[in-house]
């Protein structure tokens, strides 16, 4: 058996609307990453037409699903449309 390694997972934060507070969002990230997991990045960012979305990378084990654990908790916050997991990286 393989030992786990830790990798660093981008996610991309889309919210339902352009007034999505983003700041206020970012200031909290870390209350919606599972036990296990660190938020080490977040970046507001533009995307189409006054949207903005929220880039967050995570580093964590990669054991026992926390990756897909990370991305069901981030869908949870009311006002985010989508989660996308946009890169998985080992460090």
């Amino acid at each position: 058996m393989f030992p786990m390694g830790r990798v660093a997972v981008t996610y991309q934060l889309m919210p339902e609307e352009t007034s999505f507070d983003m700041e206020a969002l970012k200031a909290k990230i870390g209350e919606f990453v599972p036990k296990g997991a660190k938020v080490a990045k977040t970046e507001i960012k533009p995307f189409a037409y006054g949207l903005k979305i929220l880039e967050i990378v995570c580093v964590m084990d990669d054991a026992n699903n926390v990756t897909e654990q990370t991305e069901d908790m981030l869908r949870t916050i009311e006002g985010i449309q989508s989660v996308e997991t946009t890169g998985v990286t080992l460090i």
